[in-house]
């Protein structure tokens, strides 16, 4: 911010100690969300990451899959955006503090995924996502079970297909 003789030297401490963060605010805002339209860097594959946290989740007969937890807004925003593979037996387990009415999108995702939509450890829907072929995310299809969940996981379609079925249980440990 540009200092005017008008400007007190403390009022234009002040002035430049906001703009800052009223400047970083759309930046950051552009960078984490789904729709964003900003440059995405390629995120490690899904797996076991310290710094992401990881749970077990356990859903059909699909036995345990290891799963990154996505459980605030920011990373319920990007997911798994630009994971070039997520390898089988692993994904993301995204928790709601209560059930939602909300619909996904493959926005940036290259890779098909299936979601597992849940609700008090009970399947309410399963959805096969393949990646988003256009460059606008709302021209997107969306995703998602006619009811409110309070867990998803998503995964490779390999760990799921034909494993899991609307009223089987889903469970995350962890």
């Amino acid at each position: 911010m540009r200092q005017t003789a008008a400007m007190t030297r403390p009022a234009a401490l002040l002035a430049r100690s906001l703009a800052l963060p009223l400047l970083a605010l759309p930046l950051a805002l552009l960078l984490a969300g789904c729709g964003s339209g900003g440059e995405v860097s390629e995120p490690p594959v899904a797996g076991p990451s310290a710094a992401a946290g990881t749970v077990e989740v356990e859903v059909g007969s699909v036995g345990r899959v290891r799963a990154e937890v996505a459980d605030d807004d920011a990373e319920r925003a990007s997911g798994l955006m630009g994971r070039s593979a997520v390898p089988a037996g692993t994904g993301m387990v995204f928790r709601y503090p209560a059930p939602v009415e909300a619909r996904f999108y493959m926005y940036r995702v290259p890779i098909p995924l299936t979601a597992v939509f849940a609700r008090d450890g009970k399947v309410v829907g399963i959805s096969l996502m393949p990646p988003c072929p256009f460059a606008e995310p709302q021209d997107c299809p969306t995703y998602g079970p006619e009811q409110p969940f309070d867990t998803v996981l998503e995964t490779a379609p390999a760990t799921v297909s034909g494993k899991v079925r609307v009223g089987d249980t889903l469970r995350v440990f962890g």
